[in-house]
């Protein structure tokens, strides 16, 4: 693991922030791009739009986790704010981002399934960039590991499951999945509600693999939460490709 990426003095550059920084930027660059090919939404807005997601999901990624482990922060006040240490609920953020999207979309009068689908395949990639961060920084870490293939790989014992690296694979997956699929969807909120059902199938998997989560029976919150939503995901793209299709026929 390598927490802190390089120092100057007393003054340390952390990589997991690094990499956030990347990941936020490259977004930007691709984003801006399509924007301009396209013609949604407006170039000015992009930033914007990264600006407040990127704010909103933090905070609300952070306050999740700290509410999750209260008993340890309320003797620890001053270590709350301190996310590049890790410590961060993917569902909590990704809530939160929700919510203050939604009235930014309202307020600049952009449709807001339509603004979603433009964003949600960058979500995927800095989420991408936040799981290499979460694997550097010995965050999210993994249960115990007995592969051959991975002993190979990894020389430092005990073994866990690089769950990080798993996720930021699939999210890297993910992430060119939508960009292709987005300009075929048939339907506002297509690629929204694919990214939300996938992401959460995906999660639900990675779970398996991950240590040190709370749940309820078998299941981890976490993967309670992936089901939920991939049930209500589905639910949407059947019906709305039924519409689609009796349209069609119509």
């Amino acid at each position: 693991m390598r927490p802190v990426l390089f120092s100057f003095g007393k003054i340390q550059i952390y990589t997991y922030g690094t990499l956030i920084a990347a990941g936020v930027m490259c977004a930007l660059f691709l984003m801006s791009r399509q924007a301009r090919k396209t013609g949604f939404p407006e170039t000015d807005k992009v930033f914007d739009l990264v600006f407040m997601a990127i704010i909103s999901g933090f905070l609300g990624a952070r306050i999740a986790y700290v509410i999750e482990n209260f008993d340890w922060y309320r003797t620890h006040l001053l270590e709350i704010p301190a996310v590049w240490q890790g410590g961060l609920i993917f569902y909590g953020g990704l809530f939160a981002g929700l919510a203050v999207l939604i009235g930014y979309f309202r307020f600049q009068k952009i449709p807001v399934l339509k603004g979603f689908d433009f964003l949600v395949p960058y979500v995927a990639l800095v989420h991408f960039f936040g799981r290499l961060g979460c694997f550097f920084n010995g965050c999210c870490y993994g249960k115990a590991c007995h592969s051959e293939i991975l002993l190979r790989w990894f020389s430092h014992r005990p073994l866990l499951h690089p769950a990080q690296i798993y996720e930021a694979v699939y999210d890297l997956g993910l992430f060119f999945f939508l960009r292709d699929c987005y300009s075929r969807r048939r339907f506002d909120g297509e690629i929204t509600a694919q990214y939300f059902a996938l992401y959460a199938l995906g999660r639900f998997v990675i779970e398996f693999f991950r240590d040190g989560n709370s749940g309820w029976g078998v299941f981890t919150w976490n993967q309670w939460a992936s089901l939920l939503i991939l049930f209500v995901c589905l639910m949407i793209l059947l019906v709305k490709i039924r519409e689609g299709k009796s349209k069609n026929h119509g």
